[in-house]
């Protein structure tokens, strides 16, 4: 059936959204739809295998919006040149990861005038002088991320150099100062001062910042609606005779992580009645069940709640917070040792609009069911791994009670048995990610007599998983894009070849500690165009000219699975 081509620019928008790297397929139709998806896409990450051909990438995609740095070796600022040159409108730049801040003066006023976003995360090097050179380069930046910069003695952030910097982006509307170690108080109340349009804020590990300065932000940045803090110790001796969250009239998410937080300052933010939405009180100390109750009776609108870590729970607790917590999508109750089954059936039934739930390392699989639930929860994503006792049971009445999971992670559940799985998946139709890595007692997959269409993302590593079975599942889940085999000693090179023969659109796979041929690698790319990733086993000698002959095919090589494009696991 023929569309209007307005209606395939929609479609072709809504994949960029979701991943942009779905356009390349798209793209390869017709000579009308890769004139549609060169005008709608709006990201693009440059690497240094694509710094040879970038100037014709810009010329191909005038509608970039948004660009990222990835692994890059090569010199910015002939890269920045290149851009600044190209008349596109750039809105956000992401340098996070790189070796050095790049001299952005290169881009021009033109272009940095149209920049709002720019990620700074993780540069080395980041200094007081490089944040002065920001604020003077993005006069029109709203979200800044300066975060965990990797920094030496001669090059650290500090107070004076984020008190220039607020002081030139007055229309700031997020900043992320984590990690950065030298900051105090001054640089918190100086940014409260001048970027009086603030709408979120998020210092974590910063040891100098106090609870009163956060109190002064909280009175000065009245629109704030996004607070995140880490590691901040409210004592229970403190007076609060004036209480600051009253002035945050349009705070909807607060983060507390690791805080010291006792029950007089729960009351002060459940009384200061503002409209929240998420609440992130993970590794607190001294939070009680008290506590938690009067905030949660008084708070029951909450969407995303996350207690992880809050040992003392019990199943009867969250049974009796579950009452005030019927419009959650998300929950996380991981490392709640106290926990089993009970207190997650009991959240299912009574949270009807919960999509993700995380329970890892619980004692989920040591309750004795009582009685049979009659209900179809709506749970997309379920994370329970690190379960010592779940076991193949508890997956089949999962499979009963969550019939429409589309992520399953279920790693190192010791008890789980290829039994288990294939009893769930028989019922996961909509499955798209699976992690059963280092379940040691999953022998084989090879009774999977089902299809799995939609699973993208498949995570076996540390299994008994061999040739056979990665045969049956090259046959039974052919839209695989991500297969993890790290540690699979059972594999080799016959059980891969059949993978990327039958899994057409695959593009990453990591296959150290397999037994692999060196050989394989060339073949692989040439069986397979769709590959972008490929980890080897170690010592397999990466040679110049191997790199090359992939890079050439459009697929890179290394030992590195730290920046593993592990974004799969989002579906």
């Amino acid at each position: 059936m023929e569309l209007p081509e307005e209606i395939w620019e929609l479609i072709c928008k809504f994949i960029d959204e979701d991943d942009y790297r779905f356009l390349e397929s798209v793209s390869l139709v017709s000579t009308s739809l890769l004139a549609i998806t060169n005008r709608v896409r709006s990201t693009f990450v440059i690497t240094d295998r694509t710094v040879p051909f970038l100037h014709r990438h810009l010329l191909r995609f005038r509608k970039l919006k948004r660009i990222r740095f990835f692994d890059l070796c090569k010199n910015f600022d002939s890269i920045l040149l290149q851009i600044s040159l190209s008349g596109l409108d750039i809105e956000s730049i992401d340098v996070s990861g790189m070796s050095y801040v790049p001299d952005f003066e290169i881009l021009g006023m033109k272009m940095l005038s149209h920049v709002k976003e720019l990620n700074c995360s993780r540069v080395c090097g980041l200094s007081d002088s490089d944040l002065v050179s920001i604020g003077m380069c993005f006069p029109f930046l709203q979200e800044l991320d300066i975060s965990y910069p990797k920094s030496s003695c001669s090059s650290l952030v500090s107070d004076s150099g984020i008190i220039s910097l607020s002081s030139s982006l007055k229309g700031l509307l997020k900043i992320n100062i984590s990690g950065n170690n030298l900051v105090t108080d001054k640089s918190l109340v100086s940014i409260s001062q001048n970027c009086v349009l603030l709408r979120e804020v998020i210092f974590r590990d910063c040891d100098f910042i106090s609870s009163h300065c956060v109190e002064f932000v909280l009175r000065n940045c009245q629109i704030l609606e996004s607070l995140a803090i880490y590691r901040i110790g409210w004592e229970p001796s403190q007076s609060f005779s004036d209480n600051a969250f009253l002035f945050a009239r349009c705070l909807s998410e607060v983060d507390l992580s690791e805080s010291f937080l006792s029950d007089e300052l729960l009351h002060l933010i459940a009384n200061a009645k503002f409209p929240l939405k998420k609440l992130v009180l993970s590794n607190c100390r001294c939070l009680t069940y008290d506590g938690i109750l009067y905030l949660l009776n008084k708070y029951q609108t909450l969407v995303h709640l996350n207690l992880e870590g809050s040992s003392f729970l019990s199943d009867e607790m969250v049974m009796e917070l579950g009452m005030f917590l019927r419009c959650l999508t998300f929950v996380n109750l991981s490392y709640c040792s106290k926990l089993t089954g009970l207190a997650f059936f009991s959240i299912i039934e009574g949270c009807v609009s919960l999509k993700c739930i995380r329970m890892e390392s619980t004692n989920f699989g040591v309750e004795e069911y009582s009685k049979e639930l009659d209900i179809k929860s709506g749970i997309e994503s379920l994370y329970i791994s690190r379960n010592h006792n779940l076991h193949d049971e508890c997956l089949e009445k999962l499979s009963r009670h969550c019939p429409f999971v589309e992520t399953l992670e279920v790693a190192q559940c010791p008890c789980i048995t290829s039994d288990g799985i294939l009893k769930f998946l028989r019922n996961g139709g909509e499955l798209r990610s699976l992690d059963i890595s280092r379940c040691t007692a999953i022998g084989s997959l090879c009774a999977v007599d089902f299809e799995l269409p939609k699973l993208k993302s498949l995570r076996v590593g540390g299994t008994a998983i061999d040739d056979e079975a990665l045969d049956m599942i090259s046959k039974r889940c052919q839209g695989l894009l991500y297969l993890d085999l790290q540690g699979c000693w059972n594999v080799r090179s016959i059980g891969v070849k059949k993978v990327v023969q039958s899994c057409i659109r695959l593009r990453e796979i990591n296959l150290n500690h397999c037994k692999v041929d060196a050989g394989i690698f060339t073949w692989m790319v040439c069986a397979n165009p769709s590959l972008r990733r490929i980890i080897p086993p170690h010592g397999v000698p990466l040679t110049r000219k191997l790199q090359n002959f992939l890079l050439r095919h459009g697929c890179v090589i290394c030992h590195d699975s730290s920046e593993s494009s592990i974004a799969w696991k989002r579906w």
